[in-house]
């Protein structure tokens, strides 16, 4: 099962996904990744893990949960 939300930029049913850290800030979390010897790194990560998955993987607008659909698989109705 899929969790699927309508995206009204996109106009289709997208699987929510976590904001993308700007690209400008990559610079600043190698330079810190390599001042703490690693330890940055798993800041970063809960950094981005904290974060809700809440936008269009494509357009990068916030969605709204609350119009949440389940899509199931269709599995063929076999009778015998």
């Amino acid at each position: 099962m899929k969790d699927k939300v309508y995206c009204s930029v996109c106009e289709r049913y997208v699987k929510p996904s976590r904001k993308k850290i700007d690209h400008k800030y990559h610079e600043l979390w190698a330079f810190f990744f390599f001042l703490t010897f690693g330890i940055g790194f798993i800041i970063y990560l809960i950094i981005k893990f904290r974060k809700k998955q809440n936008t269009c993987p494509f357009c990068e607008s916030v969605l709204d949960l609350s119009k949440k659909q389940r899509l199931e698989k269709e599995r063929p109705h076999i009778t015998g």
